[in-house]
């Protein structure tokens, strides 16, 4: 990363969709550093540290790790990060319960669902390891904090805004998510529909949410809407698998700069579109930060020391919030990526 800054049916003929699927493996394809499903440490600490992804072999999670081992570094400790190589909860669980049999002494998870974690976590837990989520919680879990990115209301509603900039104010807009089962998708999509209906009147959502499991279902799923709504004025992407797949449908339809796309895609994810003028802006966070904040909260909870409101974090720039009735730390605002920043970052 060049600097720190505070603050995600209808068929395309064989042809088209064999090019577009070529593009989207391009945008997703895996960092090179690191095998999917592979683990992957750095460090030489006594206090030995894991964290498991949704996905490795993502720019996303790729940037978390750099993030992650610049702190693990600075605090002496040894890291280890190690995520499925497609989303799979079965497979998560399986890499979680295995860290947990090697003694490591904490753990940090990013679920890719709210409950599918909690009996690992609380074996862990039983185990005498520090757990915590990052990126996506287990609520009602045993975990002992969450490590969030930005509220999810405050990320759903800067979606939100992106797009009725872009269209005035009014007309249709869609939604295309990700999993249903992932509440994290579900509560920025929730924040955006909220944040139209008491902002954004002349505005309306069509075509429900829209699931999708990857970038070439989301890549339908975008065509069927843009069929199906010939008059959209922007869709939403909210998780970056969705993202390429959704940009993707908007310029095979020729509609670049007439439906606005946004959602939650890292810059490497989005530079291309955003250098086509597919979109002008992408909503996330300094995942590096996150990263690098997993690790100091995980040597906080190891050693039993307490968070504080506001706490300064050796290595960051601004405070880090705590709310103590929800156990979560936070990271900030939301970031908005444009052709002024996007190459800026690094993941």
């Amino acid at each position: 990363m060049q600097r720190r800054t505070h603050f995600r049916r209808t068929a395309a003929t064989a042809a088209a969709l064999l090019a577009t699927l070529g593009l989207l493996a391009a945008c997703t394809a895996p960092d090179s550093s690191i095998s999917p499903g592979a683990t992957s440490g750095s460090g030489d600490g006594d206090t030995r540290i894991a964290f498991v992804s949704q996905v490795e072999g993502i720019p996303y999670f790729s940037g978390f790790k750099t993030g992650a081992e610049k702190a693990a570094e600075e605090f002496g400790v040894s890291y280890t990060q190690s995520g499925p190589a497609k989303a799979d909860s079965a497979e998560q669980k399986r890499i979680v319960d295995g860290l947990v049999a090697q003694g490591y002494d904490g753990i940090a998870i990013s679920p890719l669902d709210p409950t599918s974690m909690d009996g690992s976590i609380a074996a862990a837990s039983s185990a005498g390891l520090a757990v915590i989520t990052s990126d996506a919680d287990a609520p009602n879990s045993k975990r002992s904090v969450f490590v969030s990115q930005a509220s999810d209301e405050e990320l759903g509603q800067t979606a939100m805004d992106q797009i009725a900039e872009q269209a005035d104010g009014k007309g249709q807009y869609a939604i295309v998510s990700g999993a249903a089962d992932v509440a994290t998708f579900n509560s920025w999509s929730q924040a955006a529909v909220d944040r139209q209906e008491s902002e954004y009147p002349d505005m309306e959502l069509v075509g429900g949410i829209r699931h999708t499991a990857d970038s070439a279902e989301a890549l339908r799923e975008a065509q069927d809407l843009l069929t199906a709504y010939p008059d959209l004025a922007g869709i939403i992407a909210v998780p970056s698998t969705a993202v390429p797949g959704v940009a993707q449908a908007v310029q095979n339809a020729g509609k670049a700069g007439d439906v606005a796309v946004t959602g939650f895609g890292s810059p490497k994810t989005v530079a291309p579109f955003i250098a086509s003028g597919v979109m002008k802006s992408s909503v996330l966070w300094n995942v590096e930060d996150l990263g690098y904040l997993t690790v100091w909260a995980l040597t906080q909870v190891i050693e039993g020391k307490d968070f504080a409101a506001e706490n300064d974090v050796p290595g960051l720039d601004e405070p880090v919030r705590y709310d103590e009735a929800t156990q979560t730390l936070l990271l900030g605002q939301p970031t908005v990526f444009t052709k002024e920043n996007v190459d800026d970052f690094d993941f």
